[in-house]
């Protein structure tokens, strides 16, 4: 089971959260505490979650349709 969409809708807005991801893949590039490759990786996962948030966020937005 995928708890990454069992989120408190009220508290978790996944557009915020692609904005901290995206803050996030920012300062994974230039932390001192880890290698070049490990910033690089850490920025792509970051980046990539904010991507999947924001495809979330833009579903959230359209208004939804039904069939009659």
């Amino acid at each position: 089971m995928n708890h990454r969409n069992q989120l408190d809708i009220f508290d978790h807005d996944p557009a915020r959260l692609a904005k901290a991801n995206r803050a996030a893949a920012e300062h994974a590039l230039t932390d001192p505490f880890f290698s070049a490759q490990v910033r690089q990786d850490r920025h792509d996962y970051y980046i990539t979650e904010a991507e999947r948030l924001e495809r979330l966020a833009a579903m959230a937005e359209k208004p939804a349709t039904t069939a009659a």
